[in-house]
């Protein structure tokens, strides 16, 4: 799958960083976005293979069809190996994407909340969440992803 699957209203967004295209789902219900379990669909047997390992310092490009978002906020949460959360979502702050040649994208830093954390073992496979809120005039269309970290 090259980006997100379409909804009734959703734009297509897709995601990519280097050569490799993330799996994306739209999130249409807003409870379900706030819930803990959002993520743990990519942790099926099925799903789990299809996770991408990124680089840390790798940027990643957000880009959707169509008009463009006023306004993009990415969420940057650490999961654990089943795909819940390791720490409150409230340790996870939102980060403002900026629209660039009609793309958004970010760098994929440490997560400040696993940096701090004696849980968090740099030589293990690290699962990170992203919730993607885009902001059209229409109103606010919600997505996930998840990625595999590896070192560099």
């Amino acid at each position: 799958m090259t980006g997100c699957a379409e909804t009734k209203k959703a734009h297509k967004l897709t995601i990519i960083a280097g050569e490799q295209n993330i799996k994306c789902t739209p999130v249409s219900r807003s409870g379900e976005f706030d819930s803990a379990d959002v993520f743990k669909s990519f942790f099926t047997e099925e799903a789990l293979p299809e996770l991408k390992n990124i680089k840390a310092n790798e940027t990643l490009l957000l880009k959707f069809e169509g008009d463009q978002p006023i306004k993009v906020t990415i969420k940057d949460i650490p999961l654990s190996s089943d795909g819940g959360y390791l720490y409150s979502e409230k340790l996870s702050p939102e980060t403002l994407l900026t629209n660039k040649d009609e793309n958004f994208s970010f760098v994929l830093g440490k997560n400040l909340a696993s940096a701090l954390s004696s849980q968090f073992d740099p030589t293990k496979i690290n699962y990170r969440g992203f919730k993607v809120n885009a902001t059209w005039e229409s109103g606010d269309e919600k997505y996930i992803f998840v990625i595999k970290e590896k070192e560099q």
